[in-house]
């Protein structure tokens, strides 16, 4: 079943005619409403003209709700829940119900069409800053108004008067007093034609004043639509300007952002320059480790040199000695052939006691000999001994100087960096 409002204005777009022209609450401007299967088509919604019939439906629940009136609600500079925007007023109910709109959001003003259309088709009474329905009794006379004029407006479209009428309708027996009543009407007739003139000369002064007042609506009615034009400027410039404060707030936000990096930034430098200079003052002790290792060095060397020298001296007397040796190795080598040679003349020759004493002579000349041998090998094992300590020294010495020049390389590229 069709909801009694929307039939309601359904019916009265019957009677008035679709498109009709619907006045707004001064009653002196119209805009123009088109009734369609969907909803109404109005002419004063700018870009958004469509009203569905649900509007219509909810608009009335939301006046019950509020016992029979209920705020307009202004949806301009304004957001859902605002103290002028409420859920309770008419503008929000129906932003929330039809449209779906949540607390915060913007609304567009549709209050306008929807309170004229529902005072139009005698469902409410349009007032300023709110909306109620018709009592039963408004509606009644409403309703016996229309009924009058139409009666009349038929009336004279037959030609008759409604006396005439009603005296058509009476029975024989009153035809003596309907005629002193006619008599009565022709007087009552003389005396209207009289007040027709009357009313003649009012009406061209009527008539002079109404195209006065029709000007006069005309030029304020293109002063209204110039200021709905300029509201409707406002409204576009009030949404730049929201747009443009959220894109300030995000710029604010990518800012502050920006802002904390660039405080770690610092933070970061501050912790590698504190690095560096530690960094520097671990070279310049590196420095000055390398300045004392490099004396040390330069004494090393001046050691190893005179080391050296000594080594040196120490050959020339160990190749010396070494010919002495060799030498005496080429003695105790003609030594033991005279040796084998007295031995092969002992057995030849007699006199056993005077061969046996040059015997012991020469045994104890080679043990004289052996024991100079011995010496010498001796003396030839501690030279021998003291070279290979030398050479030691001089392979640390060398060692030694590797690690320093590499000590130098490593410091000339921290110098460099």
């Amino acid at each position: 079943m069709e909801d009694p409002a929307i039939l309601k204005i359904k019916n009265q777009f019957d009677k008035k005619g679709n498109p009709a022209k619907i006045p707004l609450m001064s009653g002196k401007q119209f805009f123009e409403a088109r009734s369609e299967t969907d909803g109404v088509y109005v002419d004063n919604l700018k870009n958004q003209p469509f009203l569905p019939w649900e509007i219509f439906s909810e608009a009335v629940n939301c006046i019950k709700e509020n016992g029979g009136k209920a705020k307009k609600g202004n949806a301009t500079n304004s957001r859902l829940g605002d103290p002028n925007l409420g859920l309770d007023t008419l503008e929000g109910y129906i932003a929330s119900k039809v449209y779906g709109c949540k607390m915060g959001d913007t609304v567009f003003k549709r209050v306008t069409p929807v309170a004229s259309i529902l005072a139009w088709a005698e469902i409410c009474e349009n007032a300023r800053g709110q909306i109620g329905l018709l009592s039963k009794e408004k509606e009644m006379q409403i309703s016996k108004n229309e009924n009058e004029i139409s009666q009349a407006s038929n009336a004279e479209e037959n030609g008759e008067s409604p006396e005439i009428s009603s005296r058509d309708l009476q029975p024989d027996s009153k035809q003596l007093e309907l005629r002193n009543m006619e008599v009565e009407l022709e007087e009552k007739v003389q005396k209207t034609k009289k007040l027709g003139e009357q009313i003649a000369g009012r009406e061209e002064e009527i008539n002079r004043l109404r195209t006065e007042l029709e000007v006069r609506e005309k030029s304020l009615f293109e002063k209204d639509l110039g200021l709905g034009v300029l509201q409707e400027k406002l409204t576009n410039k009030i949404e730049e300007a929201r747009s443009l404060e959220s894109r300030f707030v995000e710029k604010e936000s990518e800012i502050n952002g920006l802002t904390k990096e660039l405080k770690e930034k610092v933070e970061n430098i501050r912790i590698l320059d504190e690095k560096l200079s530690s960094k520097e003052r671990e070279m310049k002790k590196l420095e000055e480790s390398i300045s004392i290792k490099d004396k040390d060095l330069k004494i090393l060397a001046e050691e190893v040199i005179t080391k050296a020298e000594q080594m040196k001296k120490i050959e020339e007397r160990l190749a010396g000695k070494e010919i002495k040796i060799n030498t005496m190795e080429t003695l105790l080598a003609t030594a033991e052939e005279k040796v084998k040679k007295l031995e092969k003349q002992i057995s030849t020759y007699e006199g056993e006691e005077k061969l046996a004493a040059q015997l012991r002579e020469k045994e104890e000349f080679i043990k004289q000999l052996k024991g100079t041998l011995a010496s010498k090998e001796e003396a030839f094992s501690k030279v021998s001994e003291e070279n290979r300590k030398y050479r030691m020294q001089q392979k640390l010495a060398s060692e030694g100087l590797r690690q320093i020049e590499e000590q130098k390389a490593s410091r000339k590229w921290w110098k460099r960096l």
